[in-house]
């Protein structure tokens, strides 16, 4: 780990607030503090892809939010991420946030040539930026822990001692996550055998193994795959619900920061898992009566609209051919029951539970 960094390359100065003549478009939900957060171009465009094939995320800082909050920040909370590995990677000349500017104002000497070319720059608004201060906190007393045991007691690390900041954390989130979107492994800064990426090589690795997919390479975990001749991935379902079940799940997940078709796929996918693990409990699930269900009238076409994958549309069917085969069972169940059924769990079902898959995670 290397700590020597000149003042525009230190982690306390590389966040500012963004100036209050900047909009920032992410922020539609609430007052957030905005800030300006230094990425590496390349994470960035990993981030980006990231959101537009997973679903369930609007925007780069909406996943940068979701994954700090549910991943990151409680892994160092609890002392499960590797600090000094951590930090090499989130500062430096190649990966620091220096904005090209000494602390005094005036221009530092690296400015253009290793900090405008090798940067890009992300606003980042949270509600509060308490608990990455605290994240932030955590791994400097940690990293200073280590070098008073490595000057104690000798070993590798070099001195003095270099603190840890906000932008340090939410740069390691993003490396995290374009690491995994590259091949590699999740929760980079918590895995031992993650040190294969970390190593001298790494970069060399990393940009094979971009030669190799880049051309034809499909995006991770795509949600509605586009199949050859089609505009758009999926299949169209209609969810018969009532109007004020539709404006209920849309505002459900508008607060998540997503679509309700978004909860709906999730609810559908986690419905039919239901049916093949427990399929008692499904079934109950499914033939309850609910105020939220309403009958296809006479000549209706659509309901509440949703693309599933194709996958996914082949599951419900099996779902409901393996309901109707349970012994005892009078009235068949059709695709319009599971998909109510699936409707009301993303209107009733907990938020956590209704929350996008994180990065490296299942769903």
């Amino acid at each position: 780990m290397s700590t020597n960094q000149s003042d525009e390359g230190r982690p306390n100065r590389e966040t500012e607030p963004v100036p209050e003549e900047e909009p920032v478009p992410d922020e539609k939900f609430g007052a957030k503090e905005g800030r300006l957060i230094y990425l590496r171009p390349a994470d960035e465009k990993e981030l980006g892809r990231v959101v537009a094939a997973r679903g369930g995320y609007k925007s780069v800082p909406h996943l940068l939010r979701e994954y700090l909050s549910r991943s990151l920040i409680p892994r160092i909370r609890e002392g499960r991420c590797f600090p000094g590995r951590l930090l090499a990677e989130t500062t430096g000349r190649a990966s620091s946030g220096a904005s090209g500017k000494s602390p005094t104002g005036g221009k530092s000497p690296a400015g253009d040539s290793a900090g405008n070319q090798s940067r890009t720059k992300l606003q980042l608004g949270l509600e509060s930026w308490a608990p990455v201060e605290a994240a932030a906190r955590a791994l400097t007393g940690a990293l200073r822990r280590l070098e008073e045991r490595r000057a104690r007691e000798g070993g590798a690390g070099a001195l003095p001692f270099c603190r840890c900041g906000e932008a340090e954390v939410v740069r390691a989130a993003a490396r995290e996550i374009a690491i995994w979107s590259r091949g590699g492994p999740p929760e980079l800064f918590s895995q031992e055998s993650a040190c294969r990426w970390l190593g001298p090589s790494r970069e060399d690795s990393a940009k094979e193994g971009a030669s190799r997919r880049e051309p034809g390479r499909e995006p991770p975990h795509q949600v509605l795959p586009i199949l050859p001749g089609r505009e758009r991935g999926g299949k169209p379902v209609q969810y018969y619900i009532t109007e004020s079940a539709k404006k209920r799940l849309k505002s459900k997940g508008a607060q998540l920061g997503q679509t309700g078709s978004d909860l709906a796929r999730r609810a559908t996918r986690m419905l039919i898992r239901r049916v093949e693990e427990a399929p008692a409990e499904a079934l109950r699930h499914i033939t309850e009566d609910s105020s939220l269900y309403r009958e296809p009238r006479e000549g209706e076409t659509s309901g509440f609209q949703v693309y599933l994958a194709v996958k996914t549309k082949r599951r419900v069917e099996r779902a409901v051919a393996r309901l109707n085969q349970r012994p005892g069972r009078g009235d068949r169940l059709g695709q319009l029951d599971v998909l109510q059924a699936a409707a009301r769990l993303a209107i009733e079902a907990p938020d956590e539970k209704m929350r996008p898959p994180l990065p490296g995670a299942s769903g």
